[in-house]
């Protein structure tokens, strides 16, 4: 068995030692980017490698590439690293990975590209976890005891036994739990993740894995639909499995983030936003680049409904997607929104770990969307958010009886305070986006 020690990694762990140490999902609010060329040099265009493999040019790299994901508010990176493929070296270029990461309080989430392979194509096999655990074990080895390690993906939209999907994603929601437990038992603390597709299928694959989070995509923007529609949560539907084809069945965004946060109550949601476009021929041209401002409201409107995380797809752009960055690496005005963002996410970030959304005290507005939510000390707050992602909206806000003796609130991101007369409010909201208030006597 290889096993890469990583003792100036420090010791196994939650927490992490860059600038925004904490216990992610408990104290720090997960905010995360799929970055797709954990192992391809970015900065060397020429280069005859799809591989970091020298040690002294990946620290540059990843120094750089970490260090600009943190600038940009995110903690989080799901980075697909496949251990064999640095080369010769690749125990120094792992190293020096996981050391790059954590110095600058980035947490890995690292997908098990290959265990997803075997379990799709020997599912009828599989009626145990020992080819899991024989596929599994040497990778875990290599990360188990790295600080910089959040967790691991264990299957991308998977599809369970007995409903119509892909070659590869059908599989039997048992497997996925027996994956999980395998990889808590080997990394203590890690996540172990799958990524939900479709709300019709989340209560069975859950029940089988039974993660600690729902980790869900949702990609509402497709080419034919205007600017700020949100009426439809897969548009052309999921490619992958077939699901909500389109026509009257179809949910909204908004729908979409209650419906899945109702099939599994009592999970935190982690939502991944549509941050991308597809480039033809390589992939269908299902969907289109978001505007900034839709960008922003998927964000806000996954908080408002409950999210618990925050995750975008994609980071990089690449001969198949256009993502947050250029394929030069060029910031592009999607990345500087999500940058804002973030930063606003940050602010709100300790409170939205703690409130419970709740629908007995949820408001009346005026325009958009409100939310009730309550906290475990008796805080209240009210969720206002704005779908209109044109204009900016003055909202009138109506509290629910029980909270009428409420005489203020404060903005949580900004701290700009509010006066509360017979029960109501007005307060101005920017186009998509949203805000939470606390509320005092």
């Amino acid at each position: 068995m290889l096993v890469l020690a990583l003792a100036q990694c420090g010791s196994a762990g939650t927490g992490g030692s860059g600038p925004d140490a904490g216990t992610i999902g408990e104290d720090v609010f997960p905010i995360g980017v799929y970055f797709v060329r954990g192992q391809k040099p970015i900065f060397d265009e020429g280069s005859e490698t799809d591989f970091r493999a020298d040690p002294e040019q990946a620290r540059a790299d990843y120094a750089r590439e970490f260090g600009d994901l943190a600038a940009g508010g995110f903690n989080v990176a799901v980075m697909s690293v496949d251990p064999i493929a640095f080369g010769d070296r690749y125990e120094e270029v792992l190293s020096v990975l996981l050391d790059e990461a954590q110095k600058n309080g980035v947490r890995l989430i690292l997908p098990l590209g290959h265990v997803q392979s075997l379990l799709g194509e020997l599912r009828d096999e599989l009626s145990d976890a020992d080819l899991y655990q024989a596929a599994a074990q040497d990778y875990l080895e290599y990360f188990k005891n790295s600080p910089a390690v959040l967790g691991y993906v264990v299957f991308d939209e998977p599809v369970p036994e007995g409903e119509p999907g892909p070659d590869g994603q059908v599989v039997k929601p048992e497997q996925l739990g027996q994956a999980r437990a395998f990889i808590e038992a080997v990394h203590p603390g890690a996540y172990a993740l799958s990524s939900w597709a479709d709300v019709n299928h989340m209560a069975v694959l859950q029940a089988g894995m039974n993660s600690r989070v729902l980790f869900m995509d949702v990609y509402p923007l497709a080419e034919d639909k205007a600017v700020g529609d949100f009426s439809d949560a897969w548009p052309r539907g999921n490619p992958d499995d077939g699901s909500f084809a389109g026509g009257a069945d179809q949910p909204t965004y908004y729908a979409y983030l209650d419906m899945s946060r109702e099939a599994l109550p009592g999970v935190p949601q982690w939502v991944i936003v549509q941050a991308f476009e597809p480039i033809p021929p390589e992939h269908p041209h299902y969907w289109r680049r978001p505007e900034p401002a839709e960008l922003r409201h998927e964000v806000m409107a996954a908080l408002a409904h409950g999210a618990k995380g925050i995750f975008y797809f994609l980071y990089q752009s690449e001969s198949w997607v256009h993502g947050l960055r250029d394929a030069s690496y060029r910031p592009t005005p999607l990345l500087e929104e999500a940058a804002r963002a973030n930063a606003k996410v940050q602010k709100m970030g300790p409170t939205l770990l703690k409130i419970t959304r709740n629908d007995a005290f949820r408001p009346e507005v005026s325009s958009g969307e409100g939310f009730g939510y309550t906290d475990a000390e008796g805080g209240r707050y009210v969720f206002i958010l704005n779908t209109d992602v044109l204009h900016a909206v003055d909202v009138t806000v109506t509290l629910p009886a029980a909270w009428s003796g409420a005489s203020a609130a404060a903005d949580v991101a900004s701290d700009e305070s509010f006066a509360i007369r017979s029960g109501s409010l007005t307060v101005n909201v920017a186009p998509g986006d949203a805000r939470l208030l606390r509320l005092g006597e």
